[in-house]
């Protein structure tokens, strides 16, 4: 028990909440009709395995701030692109006049549950995780993006498949769906869940870059700090300015562009909201430095979003005749699922990876780093480096940098903090601030 928890204990108590601490909790379950958990917590561990068994009604923190806060509700979930696709809708909605706050699975707005103690927003865009999802039992919000399914969290899961099954629940429950959904027709869960919602009665909008999509990027270029999209749509072709480079926000664009139509937003002014769209913080964003070189920062940890970046990156590199140098950190638990795969994908891309070694919630950091490592020394593609200590990995990248390249710092994006054990201990990590402190920019 570390002293966070004793802390917001004897906060709890104070508000005359009943808090015990320690123990597995199964003799609270007597009388108990309804169990709320954090996201955090999993369904297989004794005290919600028992409820379960038992038939009591076990729901997420989300589902509980569904139910307390009446007003319209979006929901954004997938493997990669949730963030950037919630914030587009938030800014598209605000832009509308509809009053939108930000919530669920995201650093940058508070739990849905706490929304419902202040003032009633006009709408709500919600981040939803698998973990969120996993055990939804009334929760059916207005509509629906689905981005992508590639392999995450499988510690936690289990498998592909319950991942799978835990997406698709915010999508399709039984008899019921979503009333409308915009959903990636490039990605296999995308084309079932299209189907399934159609079969139910619901609405559906496609998008993708592959032909048939009701939305069809038909063509995309990008430099560092924007790209130009041209898309198919229903009612015509367009092209559309946006501050979010490469392949993967082209599409994460077309998402939201196709999710403003099907609600009659007016077509010139979601343009105008979606061009100027800022980036969220972390996600392929540019740190101005005082160099001949250029510097992204990326959140990306999965096999896919790291895909995603490095192509990206990479093209914008050799258009201007420069190198692609990585610094990687695999974070969290999931790294000795994905690890493998991830440290192959980003040796391929780059010509010049540098692995090290963070820690996000106090994981052992060297566990996650045997796993990239193995992968990366099995795939062909630049110089391998391993440095341990992450400032002194940045640090390796920059100083080997010349004039043209782009050097991407992924894994860590706008997360400030190291975590340094188990008990809550932590030190300030900030990869933006750290690029600008060694280039002294």
């Amino acid at each position: 028990m570390d002293g966070r928890q004793r802390k917001r204990a004897a906060e709890l108590r104070a508000a005359g909440v009943e808090v015990r601490l320690g123990g597995d909790g199964l003799d609270l379950l007597q009388g108990v009709e309804t169990i709320v958990k954090s996201p955090g917590v999993r369904p297989d561990i004794p005290l919600i395995a028992a409820a379960l068994r038992r038939g009591t009604t076990v729901i997420d923190e989300l589902e509980l701030g569904w139910h307390l806060v009446p007003a319209p509700t979006v929901a954004v979930t997938g493997s990669n692109g949730k963030s950037t696709i919630a914030g587009l809708c938030l800014q598209l909605l605000d832009v509308h006049g509809l009053e939108p706050v930000l919530t669920g699975n995201t650093e940058f707005g508070p739990p849905l549950s706490q929304v419902a103690l202040g003032a009633r927003p006009g709408s709500v865009v919600a981040e939803v995780s698998s973990f969120q999802a996993e055990l939804a039992r009334d929760l059916a919000v207005d509509a629906a993006i689905f981005t992508n399914l590639t392999p995450d969290h499988l510690n936690r899961h289990g498998g592909l498949a319950p991942y799978r099954a835990a997406k698709r629940r915010l999508f399709v429950r039984g008899d019921w769906c979503v009333p409308f959904a915009a959903v990636n027709r490039d990605d296999d869960l995308g084309r079932q869940l299209a189907s399934e919602i159609r079969e139910r009665g619901g609405a559906v909008r496609t998008y993708g870059f592959e032909r048939g999509a009701d939305y069809r990027i038909a063509g995309c270029s990008w430099g560092l700090e924007g790209a130009g999209v041209e898309v198919e749509t229903p009612d015509g072709p367009l092209r559309l300015e946006t501050r979010l480079p490469g392949r993967h926000n082209a599409s994460n664009i077309t998402a939201v562009l196709a999710f403003a139509d099907h609600f009659g937003l007016p077509r010139e002014r979601s343009l105008a909201a979606l061009s100027a769209a800022a980036p969220v913080p972390g996600r392929f964003e540019s740190v101005e430095v005082d160099r001949p070189f250029d510097v992204v920062v990326d959140f990306g940890y999965t096999p896919g979003s790291v895909r995603s970046t490095l192509s990206t990156a990479r093209e914008l590199a050799a258009a201007r005749g420069g190198r692609l140098l990585v610094v990687l950190a695999q974070l969290g638990r999931a790294g000795t699922v994905i690890g493998h795969e991830t440290g192959a994908c980003a040796r391929e891309l780059s010509d010049h990876l540098i692995l090290s070694a963070t820690s996000y919630v106090g994981e052992p950091r060297i566990k996650n780093l045997a796993h990239a490592a193995a992968g990366a020394r099995s795939a062909r593609g630049g110089t391998l480096e391993i440095v341990i200590d992450w400032r002194r990995a940045v640090a390796a990248a920059l100083e080997c940098a010349r004039p043209g390249d782009l050097v991407v710092i992924q894994g860590r994006g706008a997360t400030s903090r190291e975590a340094t054990d188990r008990r809550g201990g932590y030190v300030e990590l900030d990869d933006r601030e750290i690029v600008r402190e060694l280039t002294g920019s």
